[in-house]
């Protein structure tokens, strides 16, 4: 009895423990199911992480924007546009560096007080050369390596800013043009009616002159030589207002044969408030064809130039040892070659490369905008032209300018009048 018990209890236990097998079993292939599911989205969770991160290193690598991650005031990261921002070429060069080093005094604290994302600011660092970059700046805080920091993004505005300061100038200039051209407009019909007063006087006096006595005829002389000053200055200033007039004209681009030599006398007028009291305004003209152009272009063209040469000699030199000389000739068969030429102080080498890009000019703050030189080219390549320059410091620049001759669709004009050879103060 106690055997067949034995072996019944045994037989318990081995079905008790096939069942507890069966059902392990299953719940271990369960978990190991579970565990291969799990491993594997870790694994997806780990390429997806490491994808997200290359997504975000390529962004921040080749992103135009400069991006500056500080902590405490110092650098932590930046991209290869923050180095190419402020003109440093190694990574290690800016990592470390306090933000004080790298922005002009003053700004620095618009990055690196507390608080939440900041709005738009206009930021002025400094580049490695020392000359000031304006940058537009959002700034804002985040987590990086695990500790507080705060990550600036800068787009350079600088020439955006002197785009829009130029154009605003240049709006400025057209309504001076606008303005200048009816004022001119409305002088010179009072100017008019004076000026016939003054000649009507003036031969009055003159027959006067023969009928009074010997006191009273000098009297009348001296009246007569007032008339005469009066009547010079009055036709200076209506010379002053027709050029005005004409410079100010326009023609909207339109092509047709110019007088180049009537275009330098135009522009040499209007340019002698500058001139009068720094140089001689020299002329040797040649005897060239008619150039087919708009006559405003050619006016704006030479007038900077012209301009140009006589802000190139110091105010308060001696006038009579310097000059602006201009002159013209005829380059074989094809080009009409104008010179404009100063005994200024010259250009170093090192800037004559630079002299047509916009924006670069060696003249003080609030005298050049940079922009003379740039226009000058844009012109005379929309005509077919090209301008060259030639300087060295202390012995003055001569700009020569190359005009094909005529209109190229038709044969070349006849030579134009020679004009005044003689020179101007």
């Amino acid at each position: 009895m106690s055997t067949l018990l034995l072996l019944l209890l045994l037989g318990m236990a081995g079905a008790a423990g096939l069942a507890v097998y069966f059902v392990s079993r299953k719940r271990i292939e369960q978990l190991e199911v579970d565990a291969r599911a799990l491993t594997e989205q870790v694994e997806r969770g780990r390429r997806q992480l490491r994808e997200n991160e290359e997504r975000f290193q390529t962004l921040v690598e080749r992103s135009p924007d400069a991006l500056f991650i500080h902590r405490g005031g110092k650098i932590v990261f930046h991209n290869p546009a923050a180095s190419s921002l402020l003109g440093y070429a190694r990574a290690d060069e800016l990592r470390g560096r306090p933000l004080v080093e790298l922005i002009h005094s003053g700004e620095s604290d618009m990055l690196t007080h507390p608080g939440d994302e900041q709005g738009v600011e206009e930021i002025h660092w400094v580049h490695r050369e020392g000359r000031l970059v304006l940058g537009e700046v959002v700034t804002f805080p985040l987590v990086f390596d695990g500790q507080p920091a705060r990550v600036s993004i800068v787009r350079d505005i600088t020439e955006r800013k002197h785009l829009r300061e130029k154009l605003q100038t240049a709006d400025r200039m057209a309504a001076i043009g606008s303005l200048a051209a009816g004022v001119a407009h409305e002088i010179n019909n009072p100017l008019s009616f004076m000026l016939s007063n003054v000649r009507f006087v003036r031969d009055e006096l003159q027959a006067l002159v023969e009928e009074v006595d010997d006191k009273t005829r000098e009297r009348l002389k001296e009246i007569q030589e007032a008339l005469q000053e009066t009547q010079e200055g009055g036709d200076r200033v209506s010379e002053i207002v027709r050029d005005l007039r004409t410079f100010a004209r326009g023609d909207d681009g339109k092509r047709s044969p110019v007088n180049v030599h009537t275009v330098l006398d135009l522009c040499g007028n209007i340019a002698r408030s500058q001139l009068r009291h720094r140089a001689q305004l020299v002329k040797r003209y040649g005897e060239v064809p008619a150039i087919y152009a708009s006559e405003s272009r050619l006016g704006q063209l030479f007038l900077n130039l012209i301009i140009n040469a006589a802000q190139a000699i110091p105010e308060g030199a001696d006038a009579k040892q310097h000059e602006v000389r201009l002159t013209t000739w005829r380059e074989g068969r094809e080009q009409v070659v104008v010179e404009v030429k100063d005994t200024g102080v010259g250009i170093p080498p090192e800037n004559l490369h630079r002299l047509f890009d916009p924006f670069f000019t060696t003249k003080p703050v609030g005298v050049g905008t940079g922009l003379g030189l740039s226009i000058c080219r844009g012109i005379v390549a929309s005509l077919g032209g090209r301008i060259t320059v030639e300087s060295e410091p202390g012995r003055g620049t001569s700009f020569k300018v190359f005009l094909p001759v005529g209109d190229p669709t038709t044969t070349p004009g006849a030579p134009l009048p020679v004009g005044s050879p003689h020179g101007e103060g």
